[in-house]
């Protein structure tokens, strides 16, 4: 399911661009935009870098921190995230809001990898006496937006200021279902945005999942820990088994965690994946899973009704298939990818939620035998 996981992060991120950089940033008011930066990208093959060129900056404002009305001293640091250690430094231009830049960089990267890299722009006040100022970041999440960097290409980008109080970062999860071994998967992609809660001004974050049937925890999933990063890329798949009756009554609660080596972890955000999610995003992307699995259970059902026969004493038999059998046709399902705006703290509902008995976990986890089991004793009459 990794693979499967990833075939749409072209079409997911794109739109994300668009959302975050490209001013229609919705969590946040238009005075949260600094400016816009032009950059060129083109991959080398011959030196197994990307070469970037940091063109311009335009109309930028001053940081939040500065009233007056003097031009900012602007000056760029890149970094290919999710590695932060090496990054690359335009110079500073002096009392400029449109300083021209026109500098040459480049990332150590293989063309393989560029699929899970993200390239940060941060864009700084100089200040000679006190601590530098953020005027804010550009974010470019797919490297493949426009082309497939065979050839320099030009981006012009929102530079977003600081997130506000009520902004807890973002999450892109990809949603799949095989109606054939009945199993949910869940990809976590990658997360935006976070809160830093170390000292440090950095995260350790991971993704817990936990699958919750009729108000009880039936499963907990939890992704590996990425050290020091408010940006981090996963694209781990998480398997729950999920009976095709269980479906409705079943809600996935996703909370993006802060490891903490002495203490317990601290909570980031969180989102729900259900019927009975808080958010739109979440119930939209549950119901377009689901909503073709419906369908094809109701049509094999109606094609069994169809084959059941009489016999002369009035028994019934019922010719033994598979309601699942015509559901998937390919071994590896659709994954429906979907942006969620992480809530700062869990829904009350979702709320120390008890783990489920043995009993009940039991009965849960044999309950999609239940038909076949119908089907078969039918027949054997």
């Amino acid at each position: 399911m990794e693979n499967g996981g990833n075939c749409d992060d072209r079409e997911i991120d794109n739109r994300s661009v668009l959302h975050y950089e490209l001013g229609s940033y919705e969590k946040t008011k238009t005075t949260c935009f600094r400016g816009t930066l032009t950059f060129s990208l083109r991959y080398d093959f011959i030196h197994r870098v990307l070469m970037l060129h940091v063109l311009r900056a335009n109309h930028l404002n001053n940081t939040p921190q500065d009233k007056t009305s003097t031009p900012p001293h602007p000056y760029v640091k890149m970094y290919l995230l999710p590695e932060r250690r090496n990054h690359c430094k335009t110079r500073m231009i002096k009392k400029s809001s449109d300083p021209e830049f026109n500098e040459m960089f480049s990332f150590d990267v293989s063309y393989n990898n560029l699929p899970n890299r993200m390239l940060q722009f941060t864009v700084y006040d100089f200040d000679r006496f006190t601590r530098h100022g953020l005027i804010g970041n550009v974010i470019m999440r797919d490297l493949f937006d426009k082309s497939e960097l065979l050839q320099w290409t030009e981006y012009t980008m929102q530079i977003v200021g600081s997130q506000e109080k009520n902004d807890f970062g973002d999450l892109l999860l990809y949603l799949a279902y095989s109606a054939k071994t009945e199993k949910l998967f869940i990809t976590v992609a990658k997360a935006y945005n976070l809160r830093p809660m170390d000292i440090t001004g950095a995260s350790d974050p991971y993704v817990r999942c936990e699958q919750i049937y009729q108000r009880k925890r039936i499963k907990l999933r939890k992704t590996s820990i990425k050290r020091a990063n408010l940006n981090p890329v996963y694209h781990e798949c998480l398997e729950f088994d999920l009976a095709l009756n269980q479906i409705d009554e079943t809600n996935i609660l996703i909370q993006v965690m802060d490891w903490d080596r002495i203490g317990r972890d601290d909570l980031l955000g969180c989102c729900v994946l259900g019927k009975e999610s808080p958010t739109k995003e979440g119930r939209q992307q549950w119901e377009q899973v689901f909503s073709t699995i419906r369908s094809s259970t109701t049509l094999n059902k109606e094609q069994q009704q169809q084959q059941q026969s009489l016999l002369p004493n009035g028994s019934v038999i019922i010719n033994e298939i598979d309601v699942t059998e015509n559901i998937e046709e390919n071994e590896v399902p659709k994954a429906v990818g979907q942006w969620h705006s992480i809530l700062g703290e869990v829904p009350e509902g979702f709320r120390n939620i008890p783990k489920a008995n043995k009993k009940h976990q039991k009965r849960s986890t044999s309950s999609h035998c239940a038909l076949h089991n119908n089907l078969k004793s039918h027949n054997s009459t």
